[in-house]
Parts: C-alpha cells; sequence; structure tokens
C-alpha cells in the first residue's frame, strides 16, 4: 500500500513540474524568479524581542537597539 502511494506521488511530483517546464517554455506563465532583499528595502511584518517580550515593528526595534547601545544595556552587539 506504501508503495502505492509513494509511486502515486512520484508521478504527481513529475507531471507538475513537467507542466511548469511546458507552461514556462510556451511563455503562458512567467517563470517564479526570487528577487534579493536589499539593505535598504523597507523590512515588513513584526520582530520580536526576547528582553522585552514584544513584537516591534522594524523602525521601532531599530530604536529600541540604538536606546540599549547608548544606555549600555542589553545583549546588542
Amino acid at each position: 500500500m506504501e508503495i502505492i502511494l509513494v509511486v502515486v506521488v512520484l508521478v504527481f511530483m513529475i507531471a507538475c513540474t513537467g507542466l511548469y517546464m511546458y507552461l514556462v517554455d510556451n511563455e503562458k506563465i512567467n517563470p517564479h524568479i526570487p528577487r534579493p532583499v536589499e539593505r535598504d528595502q523597507v523590512q515588513r511584518g513584526n520582530f520580536w524581542d526576547a528582553e522585552t517580550k514584544k513584537f516591534y515593528k522594524w523602525d521601532e526595534l531599530m530604536k529600541l537597539k540604538k536606546d540599549k547601545e547608548q544606555n549600555g544595556k542589553g545583549h546588542w552587539s
């Protein structure tokens, strides 16, 4: 039973890959090319600070880091 499941999964994966390659070759869809993250790009989402046990936006977290460095507190280095 497990062998049949493995074979079905492999056939499905090969079929999906083949379909993707066919669609990209015939220019029906654009290939997925991940963009590199630039340093100056705005960070999105929330970031965790372990000391305060809170989530912060990126700008707030960088301000908190700067404040901790000036006060000599925290584990930032």
